[in-house]
Formats: C-alpha cells, structure tokens, sequence
C-alpha cells in the first residue's frame, strides 16, 4: 500500500492529506488550506500579522519591534521565541482569576430571589422579583477587571497556541456583543471591556442570567478557552525551565521522564 493511499474504493489518493469532508471530495485541498474553520487559517491571521488588529497589547509589542528589526521579520521571530516563564506565569495567573469571576457569575444562587428572615420573598412595588443586585453587579465587574487583564497579558506572548485560543475568545465576546451591550458592557478597539455601571444598575438580572449560566452560555464558553490556555502556560513555563534527556530505555522526554510529562503531553 502506498504511503498516501487509504482504504476505501472512493477514497481519493491524496485524500487522506488534502480531504476532510467526505471520500468524494477529489485533489481537494481544503482539508489542510481551507475552511472557515481550519486551524491553520487562525494561525495565519497570527503569524501574518492580521492578530495585531485583534489584541491592540500585542500589537503594540510587535510594532515596537518592527520599528527596530525592519517591518515583516518580526512575527517570524516572535513566533519561535521563547515565552519568558514570568510571563507565562502572570498568563496562568490571570486565567485562573477570570475562571474563578465567571464561576461566580455562573452560580445560580446569585440570582435567587431575595427573601426575608422568614423565607419569604421579597417583591417590588409593582410586583417584580427583588435580587442581590449589588452582590450581582460586584460580579460583573470582577468579570470586566479579570477579562482585560488576562486580554493584557496573553496578548504579549509569543506562544501562537495560546493566542490562537485568545483569539477565539475575543471572537465569543465579539460575537454577544449585543447581550454584553445590553448589561452595561462594551468592547473597545484595543478588545479590553469597558462597563457603564450606571447601565448595569439599570441591567434585566434574566439577560445577565442568560450571558453566564448554563453550559452553553457565553460564559461557560470563555471559562473553557481560558482553563485551558491557563493549563497551557503553566505546562509550558515548566517545559521551558526543565531540561530535555533521554530516559534510560532511549525514549526522549521533555521534562526528563515518561508518560504524561513525556513530549507527547504537550502536543
């Protein structure tokens, strides 16, 4: 069998390198180069430098470069550079203050209705439900502090695996620009979120509910991406700190041992 066949009457020969949506699709090479979804085509917006209308932090870095190496070598260079394991750290440390924020939001408690001492609850004048807004608004803007701070710092690395998962989540917030809108939270050119706290005073708790509850909320979504891009900078601070060997049976390991500190773990 030739290295580029694969099994199946309809398979194209070079299917299994350039297919991606079904046996019939021939001398496509969509698999690999196209689609909206490829991710090669995010990482292209990265390394060509289109990334640094996304996350104006980075763009100011590799601006700063530009002006000192010559325009169009310094993504190049960027992306094969080592992250500092400062700044790798600073990233974990901000992914895990935004995780902690979004849990907070998430926790249905917080929009329960406020009761008395005797259980009972608590309604307006019209009738309406009453709730913690203070507590819920203090939330919402623990959220907006944390977001652009973890924005800040992963926007400065070099590492295109954790920009790449940055980008998809300026994309998110991006795409419930609307329902962020409608609560009082806007986003500027530099991607950071700006709250209008008198708006959010003025917010339907049932739309904040909406954003950052439930497992398919804009919240959840975000909590995802930076959980693991978090994990990401952690490991990575650590393989850049750690010496590679080989192990005595003659297996290469990244951190010096087998199983799951081997390379593989990172890839």
């Amino acid at each position: 069998m030739s290295v580029f066949s694969v099994s199946g009457s309809n398979n194209d020969f070079y299917g299994m390198f350039f297919n991606t949506s079904g046996s019939n699709n021939k001398n496509n090479a969509a698999g690999l180069f196209g689609g909206g979804n490829s991710v090669i085509g995010d990482m292209s917006l990265i390394k060509s430098g289109a990334y640094k209308k996304l996350l104006n932090s980075y763009y100011t870095t590799v601006k700063e470069n530009d002006a000192k190496e010559g325009k169009g070598t310094t993504t190049a260079k960027a992306s094969a550079a080592k992250d500092s394991a400062g700044s790798l750290q600073t990233v974990a440390s901000d992914a895990t203050e935004l995780v902690d924020a979004l849990k907070e939001l998430g926790n249905r408690s917080l929009y329960k209705n406020k009761t008395d001492d005797s259980g009972n609850k608590i309604l307006g004048e019209k009738g309406e439900a009453v709730y913690d807004t203070e507590k819920i608004n203090s939330a919402v803007k623990k959220f907006v502090e944390s977001y652009n701070s973890f924005i800040e710092s992963s926007g400065k690395l070099n590492s295109t695996s954790i920009l790449s998962k940055t980008l998809d989540i300026v994309k998110g917030t991006k795409k419930n620009a609307g329902l962020l809108a409608d609560i009082g939270i806007t986003i500027g050119d530099d991607n950071k979120l700006k709250l209008d706290e008198t708006k959010l005073g003025k917010a339907n708790v049932t739309t904040i509910n909406s954003l950052f509850v439930g497992s398919g909320s804009y919240g959840s979504s975000v909590s995802a991406r930076v959980s693991a891009s978090g994990r990401l900078a952690n490991s990575t601070a650590y393989a850049n700190t750690h010496s590679s060997s080989y192990t005595y049976n003659g297996a290469y390991s990244l951190l010096g041992s087998t199983g799951s500190n081997s390379i593989n773990g990172y890839m």
